[in-house]
């Protein structure tokens, strides 16, 4: 059965000011091909101790489980859902260089255990002492979006009330002249980026409610236009919306010309000029999205919005034309 799930809590770590603010007063650019996050001092919410075998990505990870948490008032959680593609890279590059460096022999396990795609989650459970259901997943550039969904079939089942829900991949040297190698990345045109966006969704409204979650679908290779219209049909008439009554589109694509002829009354704005290409982006456009929906200023200018009233946000990114994934937020009455 369909509810409402609310935005209750965020925490965004990403290549902009957003992790003790909606967004920076100043855009970041990109510094040739790549874009880095701006991280925190993670002192302030890991103890010395802890922070000392941790890696960065997982650092980040818990640095905006905290902030979420702490933004929605710490409710009990029920669930704990990550999305990642590329996991703990860094840990995952330190553990074959050790390899090869000690020729399979006198390895010590840190950097293996450290390097598993279920990581960032479990490290939030530890930490938070939660033992409630926790899942990752790893489907590439719709990780984050099948976590959302996982979310939202457990809300519709009565399985939870609070669910922590998560975007999250990191970016590394190694990594990058690979992707600059596969003529993935590239100054000017394809920058790529990193970062970690952390959701608390919740069944009911709180006085801090960002937005609704309205709706999530996947595509996997369309087949034409016709097919990828009939899906966002279908999502809207799920939210008992019309194509009209979104007033913004965020886009992760270059080429816009299907998204600008069904909805010719809405404002544009690309989310991945303010953090870059990477497989769970969308993680950041959706928090983004609930910021601009709660009516913050500086969001509002970093992606060029020039409309007063935005009550419906639409989250449209297409990765290669393989993987098509669809976010609808809608605003809520504080």
């Amino acid at each position: 059965m369909k509810k409402n799930i609310y935005i209750n809590g965020l925490g965004n770590i990403s290549p902009q000011e957003t992790f003790y603010q909606a967004m920076g007063e100043k855009v970041v650019e990109a510094e040739g091909a790549f874009f880095a996050c701006q991280e925190p001092n993670y002192k302030e919410f890991i103890q010395k101790k802890l922070l000392r075998r941790m890696s960065r990505i997982i650092k980040m990870g818990l640095a905006t489980a905290h902030k979420a948490l702490e933004d929605a008032s710490h409710p009990p959680l029920d669930a704990i859902i990550s999305g990642t593609a590329w996991g703990c890279v860094k840990d995952t590059e330190k553990f074959l260089e050790t390899i090869i460096e000690n020729k399979e022999e006198y390895l010590t396990p840190t950097a293996f255990v450290q390097s598993t795609h279920n990581t960032v989650a479990g490290q939030i459970a530890l930490l938070h002492h939660d033992n409630c259901y926790n899942m990752s997943y790893v489907q590439g550039h719709v990780s984050f979006e099948s976590a959302l969904i996982d979310a939202m079939l457990l809300f519709y089942d009565n399985n939870a009330r609070n669910i922590l829900v998560n975007g999250i991949d990191e970016q590394t040297e190694k990594l990058g002249i690979l992707l600059e190698r596969l003529q993935c990345a590239k100054a000017g045109t394809q920058v790529m980026g990193e970062g970690a966006a952390c959701l608390i969704l919740g069944a009911e409204q709180t006085p801090n409610t960002y937005a609704q979650l309205a709706g999530v679908t996947m595509l996997y290779r369309p087949k034409n236009k016709a097919s990828v219209t009939k899906s966002l049909q279908h999502t809207f008439q799920q939210a008992n919306l019309d194509f009209d009554a979104i007033d913004v589109v965020l886009t992760g694509n270059q080429d816009q010309s299907l998204e600008k002829e069904l909805f010719p009354k809405a404002a544009f704005s690309s989310y991945k000029k303010l953090c870059g290409e990477y497989p769970t982006s969308t993680a950041f456009a959706t928090a983004i999205a609930a910021q601009l929906l709660k009516g913050d200023p500086s969001t509002k200018t970093a992606l060029g919005i020039n409309k007063k009233e935005v009550h419906h946000v639409l989250i449209y990114n297409n990765h290669q034309d393989v993987n098509h994934s669809i976010i609808l937020l809608s605003k809520v009455d504080n």
